[in-house]
């Protein structure tokens, strides 16, 4: 199930996070609502695991795409 959450800075965009964790013999991904939920988890799964925040844009607005680049990080 995915699960999506309205972020408030602008409409038409949707986030989740999904943490994807990497077994011997297989690759599991788990989807949440939130970022705390998320980072939550993700300090409990052991094992190598990449956590992501998913952003869709339904409008497109380029503004938008490169405000949303500009303030994202890696860690």
């Amino acid at each position: 199930m995915i699960s999506f959450q309205i972020n408030n800075k602008s409409e038409g965009t949707f986030n989740m996070w999904v943490i994807t964790v990497y077994g011997k013999n297989d690759v599991q991904m788990f989807e949440f609502d939130n970022q705390e939920e998320a980072k939550e988890s993700f300090k409990k799964i052991k094992g190598s695991k990449v956590l992501t925040e998913v952003i869709y844009y339904n409008d497109f607005d380029s503004e938008l795409i490169e405000e949303a680049y500009i303030n994202s990080k890696v860690s």
